[in-house]
This record gives C-alpha cells, structure tokens and sequence, in this order.
C-alpha cells in the first residue's frame, strides 16, 4: 500500500498486489461422550425384587397408618412408653417374631 496518499483527498492508492497469506491452521476439538456401564449382582436384583414386593403389598394394603403414628408420637412424647411394662411388652413381641434370633 503506498501512503505517500494519505493526506491528500482521495482513496490510498495500493501498491501492488498482496502476497497470499496462509491460513492459520484450526485446530478442532470434537467431543465425545464415554458409555456408562454398570453391572448388578444377583443379590442387588434379589433384594430390588424383594423391596419392590413390600411396596406393592403395602400399597394394596389400603390402610392408613397417619393416625397409629400420629397416637404412637403422641404416647413417646407423654412419656407413657417410658415405663418396664411398656419395655417388657416390646421384649416380648421382639422375641416372638424372631427379630432377635440368635
């Protein structure tokens, strides 16, 4: 380009023709998601069935339980499950269903 123009009115008059310049190079990053895989033991099945199952029969069940929680809570709080009768009697029922077998 020849500036020798430049303060004169009127375009800057270039000098000749440019030289091709290269491109710069582009460097592309493509994105790519890994495969997540997970494996599951026969047990882990066993136990999903077995939890799914208890779900199921407690929503056929039909029973509402708000209220025996609710009178429950209201006998901790009162203090009428504080006493050896009352430990006695959940001895008793624990023993009988097998929930501390040994």
């Amino acid at each position: 380009m020849d500036i020798r123009d430049l303060g004169k009115t009127g375009p800057v008059a270039p000098s000749g023709p440019r030289p091709n310049q290269a491109a710069p190079p582009r460097n592309y990053v493509i994105p790519s998601v890994g495969r997540d895989e997970a494996r599951i033991s026969a047990s882990s099945r066993e136990t999903a069935a077995a939890v799914t199952g208890l779900a199921e029969r407690a929503a056929q069940s039909g029973s509402d339980r708000r209220a025996l929680v609710e009178a429950a809570r209201q006998k901790l709080v009162s203090g009428q499950l504080d006493t050896p009768a009352a430990f006695t009697a959940a001895a008793a029922k624990l023993a009988d269903s097998g929930f501390a077998s040994v």
